[in-house]
């Protein structure tokens, strides 16, 4: 088969997939056309096969015709060159048919992946939390991630071209023509110019040239690596074990018996962790060493600025200079060291641990991280962080996409409190799905959807050990306030009416609390009664709760009364946050009737008085009100050190001048320069003049010193720390003599 023929066949190829996916409208089009338009379409075929073959004999005879007459030595070097193209026939012939294939396989796994992502009985068959968390059948889309690609779907797309955000169509197909062009020209020309490189595509948004490109684990920089046994065996002093509640089994006993391994709630669990290198672990140990020391002055934002600047591709110092920045209102430039801090994290990440469309979130496997080690701490921070800002900007679909990513990192313990802010994002998202019947015109709402999903699976669960007695708790996701209220309000969205009335109907008799507080943020008028809502009849069922010298009659235990603590505290930034959602005047008829329900019963109650014999009733307002109480899981505890603060929708900013950042050191800190000179010379970042070196030395005996220093052919004097920053020749002049040694490295043994 010659090569034209192959690149027919490609050709070909293509042409049936794109008639493949246009299959509703050319048979609309059919429909309405007679038989003599499809004799007329095939005669156009044929003659463009038919222009097209002349062309390209045309093409052949030029190319002979414009060969100039050649000498016999001539003649020579064309046999030879003839013979060469012979040899490399069968070889293009092969990289052809070999990227055929490979196209072929492609597009194949694509329609495969579509057609799983399209049948409604894969989320039926999703077993893991991840499968939950990431799927694209669950809602979930990686391009999301991307703030860049949030804030342009947020826009409207930008349709004005002389928006920065405006996104051209017509540019976007020429460039994927360009691209394909090459990679046929490639392919055609064989040889190494054949093999297809993919650039690797970064999700949390696009790098920038002034980040840099951060080392890889060799060469200083960070990995990931996963926690099998030969490796924490390989780690010295390492007792790292699974955590709990991982490591029970499925019923909770904590056996690792046969019986119970069968009933592991997560039998496919891969625990992986961020590894540092020796260069970046040494600059962690400045850092911490600068943190311990109050002489150092640390706590300056300004040297900070020069730490980052000296060490561009360290991310614990950038996520905190980021948050400085936000501190103080400068939040365009704490965003971009934000998603610089992301991009050294994702570029240590292989695509495994990563979210993605395909289909290797709906596998049986689970990926988890544990906070407790040092180098995952960061990155658990740095996504929620994004997640936050994100939220802040009103860009809820990336700050949900990322707070789902970072719940499925360690789902059971939730060590950022990730789920105390999820559900607002799923419901004020407002995505719809493509509709799928006329009943439904707006689609179904993804965040609606992925609340219920997730809740009525019961993958996800609230855990807490008490250090003080070493118990462990546990209760169901419905057990969290704002959890209880946002699943009956995702089933109002999804129009499943009668469930979201027994949903709101449960989490009011739990929480009675929240009633109230909910409608005194709305400023809803509680004393007015008409027809539709009567408030004042309502209401003292509710507010019996708000009484605290009520409860503590009640609670008079001390693990109750910590458990409804934490339950107020949460209650507390559920309102805060989540009220906006249920100021909807039809929310609020709903909210009325389903308390009139809870508070007087769902049919009147009409009860005979006993002792009387005229037949008198009482009608059900005029029985006794309830007195709700609500009742708090001791899980909740979980979360009782989480700061209200970080699930507000702004920031609590200082003034400029509180901190007095010079805006001279910032800019440095945020491009990187490897020409650059550092910033911290000469032992300025230990406090002056080497503090730290003398205060680690003083720990070495006095007599092995001053033995040292004689060696050394220095008793007597101190050792004088070198800039490795200065001049090259001036700086191995000055290390030549026995008593100077440069700052950072270490004398030879």
């Amino acid at each position: 088969m010659s090569s034209r023929a192959l690149r027919r066949l490609r050709v070909e190829q293509e042409a049936s997939l794109a008639e493949e996916h246009d299959d509703d409208e050319s048979s609309s089009d059919e429909e309405q056309n007679d038989g003599g338009g499809g004799g007329f379409m095939a005669m156009l075929e044929e003659e463009s096969s038919s222009e097209e073959e002349s062309s390209e004999s045309d093409d052949e005879e030029e190319d002979e015709e414009d060969q100039p007459a050649v000498t016999a030595s001539s003649n020579k070097s064309k046999k030879g060159q003839a013979t060469a193209k012979k040899e490399q026939a069968p070889v293009e012939e092969e990289e052809d048919l070999d990227a055929i294939l490979s196209d072929m396989k492609i597009q194949n796994q694509i329609t495969g992946d579509e057609a799983e992502n399209n049948d409604p009985s894969a989320s039926t068959s999703s077993s893991t939390v991840r499968s939950i968390l990431l799927s694209k059948t669950h809602g979930y889309d990686i391009q999301d991630l991307d703030l860049d690609y949030a804030l342009r779907d947020l826009l409207g797309g930008a349709a004005v071209a002389g928006n920065p955000l405006f996104i051209d169509d017509d540019d976007i197909q020429q460039q994927q023509q360009l691209q394909q062009q090459r990679g046929r020209n490639n392919r055609n020309r064989g040889g190494r110019n054949n093999r297809r490189t993919v650039a690797k595509k970064y999700l949390f948004g696009k790098v920038k040239p002034e980040w840099g490109k951060p080392p890889s684990f060799v060469g200083g920089g960070l990995g990931v690596k996963e926690l099998t046994q030969d490796v924490l065996e390989e780690e010295e002093g390492n007792k790292w074990s699974v955590p709990w509640p991982y490591n029970e089994s499925g019923d909770g006993s904590g056996e690792d018996d046969d019986e119970n391994k069968e009933k592991d709630a997560f039998p496919n669990a891969k625990w992986f962790t961020f590894g540092m290198s020796d260069t970046y672990s040494e600059i962690n140990r400045k850092y911490e060493q600068m943190l311990s020391n109050p002489q150092a002055g640390m706590q300056d934002p300004n040297l900070l600025a020069m730490f980052v600047a000296d060490n561009p591709f360290f991310a614990e110092t950038i996520l905190q200079m980021a948050m400085v920045l936000y501190y103080v209102n400068d939040r365009g430039r704490g965003s971009d060291l934000l998603r610089r801090c992301m991009y050294l994290y994702e570029t240590a990440l292989p695509s495994s641990l990563l979210p993605s469309n395909s289909a290797n979130n709906e596998a049986n496997n689970d990926i988890f991280m544990d906070i407790n080690r040092q180098p995952n701490s960061g990155f658990f921070a740095c996504l929620f962080r994004i997640m936050q800002t994100s939220g802040m900007s009103g860009c809820h679909p990336n700050a949900l996409a990322v707070g789902r990513y970072l719940l499925s990192l360690d789902p059971l313990r939730d060590p950022m409190g990730v789920l105390l802010i999820l559900d607002y994002y799923a419901l004020a998202s407002r995505r719809a799905s493509v509709a799928l019947s006329e009943e439904d015109e707006d689609g179904l709402e993804l965040g609606a959807s992925f609340i219920v999903d997730l809740v009525e699976s019961e993958k996800i669960t609230i855990n807490w050990e008490d250090d003080l007695t070493s118990r462990h708790h546990k209760c169901p996701l419905l057990q969290l306030p704002s959890w209880a209220f946002s699943y009956a309000m995702a089933l109002y969205r999804l129009s499943r009416k009668e469930e979201a009335d027994e949903a709101l109907k449960t989490a009011l008799e739990t929480f009675p609390m929240v009633l109230p507080k909910l409608l005194e943020m709305n400023k809803v008028n509680v004393q007015a009664r008409s027809f539709q809502m009567d408030w004042p009849t309502v209401l003292p069922a509710f507010n019996h709760d708000l009484n605290a010298a009520n409860i503590d009659e009640v609670n008079t235990q001390i693990e109750a009364r910590v458990a409804r603590a934490a339950g107020e505290h949460l209650v507390r930034i559920f309102v805060e946050r989540n009220h906006k959602l249920w100021k909807e005047n039809d929310v609020v008829q709903w909210m009325y009737s389903c308390s009139e329900k809870v508070a007087k019963g769902d049919e009147p109650q009409l009860e005979k008085e006993a002792d009387s014999g005229e037949g008198a009733m009482y009608t059900s307002t005029e029985l006794p009100p309830k007195q709700l109480t609500s009742t708090f899981s001791p899980a909740l505890v979980r979360y009782a050190q989480c700061d209200p603060s970080d699930y507000e929708d702004r920031f609590r900013t200082f003034p400029p001048e509180a901190i007095a950042l010079d805006p001279n050191l910032v800019g440095p800190a945020l491009v990187h320069d490897h020409r650059r000179g550092r910033f911290l010379r000469g032992g300025q970042a230990r406090g002056g003049g080497g503090m730290m070196d003398r205060e680690m030395m003083e720990d070495v005996p006095a007599d092995l010193m001053e033995q040292l220093r004689g060696m050394l052919g220095m008793a007597g004097n101190e050792v004088d720390l070198l800039d490795p920053d200065s001049p090259i020749l001036q700086l191995y002049l000055q290390s030549l003599l026995p008593w100077a040694q440069v700052e950072g490295v270490r004398p030879p043994r």
